[in-house]
């Protein structure tokens, strides 16, 4: 039986018979998760296993455990998710900054009958970026943090973006570089600076809030997650 697990990189003790993955997700689920929070990921002796909305595939769900047995849990709050979300945005805004002048450049001295590959990529990269930005908005709420911070500068500059790169694309499917030109110094430019501030605050702000996720320590009594015994190595764990 598993003795053991290791939940957000802590060593947290298993008081009750678990035989095998499905009883061991189901004790965490029950007793470890806080409300609102999930479980995001799930590694059994370094296999990572798929599961999502508590679905385990059936072989892996009866896969028996035992005292060796290393099961590794990451549980999330959807405060947590939403400020990993606003870092890949914040980081994401930083890298087209960074060539972004270069590209613009290049399709204002390009002639029409030229392919720019560039324009196509910085497309998807907006793209990316407008998703990340509804991402981080149903996490945040779904979170206490949507009572605390508000996520609306965020939200509106995705919402001119969105419309900046309807302009974008109109251009671009036209060939007319130098359209494609303007809207990338004149629209783009601006608008990725105000969310490259704007992201950077919001996650300060929802880091800043969330509350410590709670997990038993090694009497069985509850506390926060610095009360638990933390992982000294990974070979450590037998």
């Amino acid at each position: 039986m598993l003795k053991k697990i290791l939940l957000n990189n802590r060593l947290v003790p298993v008081p009750v018979p678990v035989r095998n993955l499905a009883q061991a997700l189901a004790w965490v689920e029950s007793n470890l998760v806080p409300g609102g929070s999930l479980i995001t990921r799930v590694v059994l002796d370094r296999d990572v296993i798929e599961y999502d909305n508590v679905v385990l595939v059936p072989k892996k769900a009866q896969a028996e455990l035992t005292e060796k047995s290393r099961l590794e849990i990451q549980i999330d709050s959807p405060a947590t998710l939403a400020t990993q979300t606003l870092d890949t945005v914040h980081s994401l805004c930083a890298a087209i900054l960074g060539t972004l002048k270069g590209i613009a450049v290049h399709a204002w001295q390009s002639k029409t009958s030229e392919k720019i590959p560039d324009l196509y990529s910085l497309h998807d990269d907006i793209m990316l970026i407008l998703d990340l930005i509804g991402h981080a908005q149903v996490l945040l709420q779904s979170a206490t943090a949507a009572k605390l911070v508000d996520p609306a500068p965020v939200a509106g500059i995705g919402r001119l973006l969105e419309q900046s790169l309807s302009s974008f694309s109109l251009a671009r499917s036209q060939s007319d570089w130098k359209a494609c030109a303007k809207v990338m110094l004149n629209r783009f430019e601006p608008l990725l600076k105000d969310l490259l501030m704007e992201s950077e605050t919001l996650q300060i702000r929802v880091l800043g809030i969330q509350p410590q996720l709670s997990l038993p320590t090694s009497s069985g009594v509850y506390g926060t997650i610095a009360d638990v015994m933390p992982m000294k190595r990974p070979d450590t764990y037998r």
